[in-house]
C-alpha cells in the first residue's frame, strides 16, 4: 500500500478499490445501455450520472498530478485513455472503463498520445497508486522523479510531456493543502484569515497561467 502519495496532501482521502469501482460502473452502464459498445462515450459525457460517478471514484482529483475539483472547476477535468487509443486495434477495447482515468485538462492535453506500454503500464498505474513509487514531492512541493528512476527515459518522457514539474503543480498542491486546513478551521478567526490567503493564492495561480498563455 502506498502511504506517501505525491498526489495527496494530509487532508486528501486515499484512493480505494478503484479497479473494483470501475468494473461496477462499467456493469451499470452496460445494464442501462445494452447496445453501448464504447464505454468512454458514456463516461466522458459530463451531463451523465456516469461521469459524476467516475469522478467520485478518483475523489474528484486528477489521477496524474492530484489537482482537485475543490480548486478547479469540473469543466477543467477530462476522461483520459491511460493507454493511448492509438495503441488499440479498436475503440471499443480502448474505451473500456478499466483503461480510463480522470485527468485535469493540463495533464490530458500535455499527455496526448504518449505511449505507455510494457512494464510501464504497471509502473505508472494510477489506480493502485504505483505511480507514487515513481514520483514524490520535494521540500518545496514540486513533483520530482525518485532516484531509482532518474535515468529512465520513459519515465522522464512521461514526466516532461505532462509537465509535472510545472509551477502550477506546486501552487495547486499548496491550495489543496490550504483548503483542507480551512475546512478544519471554518468558523474561526484563523479560518477567515486563511480564506483570504486562499483567494490571494488562487489569483496568483490564475495570473501565472494567464501570463504563460500570453507568452
Amino acid at each position: 500500500m502506498i502511504t506517501n502519495d505525491y498526489r495527496n496532501t494530509e487532508y486528501c482521502p486515499m484512493l480505494e478499490n478503484v479497479g473494483d469501482k470501475k468494473k461496477a460502473l462499467e456493469e451499470k452502464i452496460r445494464s442501462a445501455h445494452p447496445r453501448q459498445k464504447i464505454m468512454y462515450n458514456k463516461v466522458h459525457n459530463r451531463n451523465t450520472t456516469f461521469n459524476k460517478e467516475f469522478c467520485s471514484i478518483y475523489n474528484c482529483k486528477c489521477a496524474y498530478c492530484g489537482v482537485s475539483m475543490d480548486i478547479l472547476p469540473a469543466a477543467l477535468f477530462e476522461v483520459d485513455h491511460f493507454v493511448a487509443e492509438s495503441l488499440f486495434d479498436d475503440k471499443e477495447e480502448a474505451g473500456k472503463v478499466e483503461n480510463l482515468v480522470l485527468s485535469c485538462y493540463q495533464c490530458n492535453r500535455n499527455k496526448k498520445e504518449f505511449e505507455i506500454t510494457g512494464e510501464y503500464i504497471e509502473k505508472l498505474n494510477t489506480d493502485d497508486g504505483k505511480i507514487a513509487n515513481i514520483f514524490f514531492r520535494d521540500e518545496k512541493y514540486y513533483i520530482r522523479i525518485k532516484e531509482d528512476y532518474i535515468e529512465d527515459e520513459t519515465i522522464n518522457g512521461f514526466y516532461n510531456q505532462l509537465q509535472l514539474v510545472h509551477q502550477t503543480r506546486r501552487l495547486d498542491y499548496l491550495l489543496i493543502n490550504m483548503q483542507g486546513l480551512h475546512k478544519k478551521l471554518e468558523g474561526t478567526v484563523q479560518g477567515g484569515r486563511l480564506a483570504e490567503a486562499i483567494l490571494t493564492m488562487q489569483r496568483k495561480r490564475n495570473k501565472f497561467v494567464e501570463n504563460e498563455c500570453v507568452m
